[in-house]
């Protein structure tokens, strides 16, 4: 059972950073067009390694309330970034209510499917994801040694040669 729930983690890990590759989420507004000129790249192990994070410093077209025209920032993308590069920055609410930034670039490929069906294959991979998980803990199961000592009842006391006392005593005088 513990592998099931390991592998609905991975699987659910797995569906999510596969959106974010292939660009489906529930994007906000556009905030705000750029260049950036990549400083360094390289692929996110967090996303299972589909996704090039990149620092660069972006020279926005306009100047946002309260942010600088010049920033440094990440960039996500889909393939290795270098020089400079046209970005476009969302702005959509984040946990609390928060403004969240996501930057990316203006050629990223477009989603095949939209933001609701990713959540719908998100949610049925977690399915067979327990599956696979369940039949790898049986695999594992059998892989291990047995026990060498003997096994105990839930009180955590030796059980006894006759089936069915689980380490109780016998009542003498009733017959």
């Amino acid at each position: 059972m513990i592998t099931g729930v390991v592998f609905v983690v991975l699987s659910a890990w797995f569906m999510i950073s596969l959106g974010v590759s292939l660009g489906i989420s529930d994007q906000g507004k556009v905030d705000r067009f750029g260049v950036a000129r990549i400083q360094e790249c390289h692929r996110s192990p967090l996303r299972f390694w589909m996704i090039h994070v990149c620092q660069a410093e972006v020279r926005w077209d306009r100047k946002a309330l309260g942010r600088p025209l010049v920033t440094s920032a990440v960039i996500g993308s889909v393939s290795d970034l270098s020089g400079e590069v046209n970005v476009v920055s969302y702005r959509s609410a984040g946990r609390y209510g928060a403004l969240q930034y996501s930057i990316v670039p203006v050629d990223r490929p477009r989603a095949p499917f939209s933001y609701g069906w990713w959540m719908f294959f998100t949610f049925v991979s977690l399915i067979p994801g327990y599956v696979v998980g369940w039949f790898a803990g049986k695999g594992i199961d059998r892989l291990m040694p047995e026990p060498t000592e003997k096994p105990k009842d839930w009180r955590g006391v030796s059980r006894r040669a006759t089936p069915g006392m689980n380490g109780r005593r016998r009542k003498r005088g009733r017959r």
